[in-house]
C-alpha cells in the first residue's frame, strides 16, 4: 500500500535499455544526454493527482483486452461457545471476486523540428511538459472514475415523471445497478438474478439496465415521479447534510461539517475497515468543501485561541483532525443537472486499500527480442511521482515524414483500476 504523501521530485524516470538519444535530431540529443527531457517530463506532473495513491498495486501478466479476475477472502465468524473437549467444527472462509480488463490508454504529440538548434530543444521540451501532465491526469481520472462509480453508485433518483404502471424508469445514473453479488461473484442483473432496490421507499427489483439511456428495467410496475430516490440494497453508504435522500435534494444551506466526516469514520470502523498506513483515514475534498470546513463551528472551537500559530490556519487547509487526514484534491468530482441546479460536492473518505491497481507487467519491454528495440526510443517513467503502478511508457519516435522534420512523443499505460466490494467483511 502506498500512502498519499507524494513528494514532487522524489522519483526520477527509470530508463530501460532502449536508448532514446540516437533516434533524435542532433539538436535534441544534448538535452537527452543531460537528463533534461526526463526532468521536464517529471517536473511537469501535478502532485494533486492523488487517487491512484490509495490503490493496492497488483501487476498482472496478460494481453490487451484480457479480463483478469482476482479473489479476496473474508473474515471468520467469531466463536464464543465453548467446545468443551469436542473437536471444533471446521469453518468456511467466504470469498469475493473482482475483475478488471487490461485496456490501453495513451496520448501523443508531434513537434515540427524546423528551426534553429536552440529553438528545437526548447520547443520539444515545451511539448513534453503538457504530455506529462496529461499522463498523470489521465491515470488519476481513470482511478477516480472507478472509485466513484462504485462508492457513489447504487443511489440515484428518478429523472422524469411518467405516471403509473411503468416497468422501467429513467434515472440520473445507473452506476451500482448493473450487477448483483452471487456467491461472491459480481453477476449481471437479470430476471434470474434481480437486484433488490427501493423507489421512494417502496420495494422493487432491477432486472435489466440500459446504460446508454440511463434506464432501469423493473421487476414490478411502479408509479415514477421525478426526484424519487432509487436505492440499491447493496448501495454504499452516503452521508449527506440533514440526512438528504439523494444529491438532488441538497440545497445551498447543506454545507460540509466535521461531524459528517466523523460519521464516515465511525461507519468505516464499524465495518472493520482499517486505517491507512499512517494511522488515519483519508478524506479527499475540493477547495469549496475545505472552505466550508474552515467555517465549521466544531473546527473553529478546536483551534480557538491559537490564531495564526497553527499550520491549518496559516495554510488555509484542514490537515489532520479527529483521525481524518484531509487532502485538497482538485480532481474531486461534482454533481449537477437532472433536477439539481446547485453544484453538489462529493468528498470521499477512504480506509486502507479501497482500490486495486492492476498494471500490465513489463509494459516498457514489449519490444524486447523483436530486433527493433532501438526504434522508437522507449523509457519508463512514473506518471505520478512516488506512486507505484503509475509507470507509463514514454516513447519518442524519430521523424517519419518525407521531410524528416516531425518528431513524435507519446505515453501509454495498460491496466485497470478495480474496486473490491469487501462484502465478506462488513455489510452487503
Amino acid at each position: 500500500m502506498t500512502t498519499l504523501s507524494i513528494p514532487r521530485t522524489s522519483v526520477r524516470a527509470t530508463l530501460l535499455r532502449h536508448p532514446i538519444r540516437p533516434v533524435l535530431p542532433a539538436a535534441i540529443q544534448a538535452i537527452i544526454q543531460d537528463g533534461l527531457l526526463e526532468a521536464a517530463f517529471e517536473q511537469a506532473l501535478v502532485p494533486q493527482f492523488l487517487y491512484p495513491a490509495a490503490a493496492e498495486v497488483a501487476p498482472v501478466a496478460g494481453t490487451v483486452g484480457q479480463r483478469v479476475t482476482r479473489t479476496r477472502t473474508g473474515l471468520l465468524t467469531p466463536k464464543t461457545t465453548a467446545i468443551t473437549g469436542s473437536d471444533p467444527t471446521a469453518s468456511t472462509i467466504s470469498i469475493e471476486q473482482y475483475s478488471g480488463v487490461l485496456d490501453q490508454y495513451g496520448d501523443s504529440i508531434d513537434t515540427n523540428m524546423l528551426g534553429s538548434a536552440t529553438a528545437q530543444a526548447r520547443l520539444f521540451t515545451r511539448n513534453v511538459q503538457p504530455l506529462a501532465i496529461g499522463a498523470g491526469q489521465s491515470l488519476n481520472r481513470i482511478a477516480r472514475d472507478r472509485l466513484y462509480s462504485v462508492y457513489a453508485g447504487g443511489r440515484t433518483w428518478v429523472r422524469t415523471t411518467e405516471g403509473a404502471s411503468n416497468t422501467s424508469v429513467d434515472v440520473q445514473s445507473v452506476d451500482g445497478f448493473e450487477t448483483v453479488i452471487v456467491n461472491g461473484v459480481p453477476t449481471a442483473v437479470s430476471g434470474t438474478n434481480p437486484l433488490n432496490i427501493t423507489i421512494n421507499g417502496v420495494a422493487n427489483t432491477v432486472t435489466g439496465v440500459d446504460r446508454a439511456n440511463r434506464r432501469l428495467t423493473l421487476g414490478t410496475a411502479t408509479t415514477d415521479t421525478a426526484g424519487h430516490a432509487v436505492v440499491a440494497a447493496n448501495a454504499p453508504v452516503s452521508i449527506r447534510p440533514n440526512a438528504r435522500a439523494t444529491a438532488r435534494d441538497i440545497t445551498t444551506g447543506d454545507v460540509a461539517t466535521l461531524g459528517l466526516f466523523h460519521d464516515a469514520v465511525a461507519r468505516l470502523r464499524a465495518m472493520n475497515v482499517p486505517t491507512m498506513p499512517d494511522g488515519t483515514y483519508h478524506a479527499h475534498i475540493d477547495a469549496v468543501t475545505n472552505r466550508q470546513l474552515l467555517n465549521d463551528t466544531e473546527f473553529r472551537q478546536m483551534f480557538q485561541g491559537l490564531g495564526e500559530s497553527t499550520a491549518q490556519i496559516r495554510q488555509g487547509l484542514i490537515g489532520t483532525v479527529g483521525n481524518v487526514t484531509f487532502y485538497l484534491n482538485i480532481e474531486a468530482p461534482t454533481v449537477t443537472g437532472d433536477g439539481q441546479t446547485n453544484i453538489v460536492r462529493r468528498p470521499i473518505v477512504l480506509g486502507d486499500e479501497p482500490l486495486v491497481n492492476m498494471p500490465l507487467e513489463n509494459q516498457g519491454q514489449l519490444l524486447d527480442g523483436t530486433g527493433v528495440e532501438d526504434v522508437p526510443g522507449i523509457s519508463l517513467a512514473q506518471a505520478i511521482p512516488g506512486v507505484d503502478g503509475t509507470e507509463v511508457v514514454f516513447i519518442v519516435r524519430p521523424p517519419q515524414d518525407r521531410l524528416q522534420q516531425v518528431v513524435s512523443a507519446s505515453w501509454a499505460w495498460t491496466g485497470d483500476f478495480c474496486v473490491p466490494t469487501d462484502s465478506t467483511t462488513g455489510d452487503a
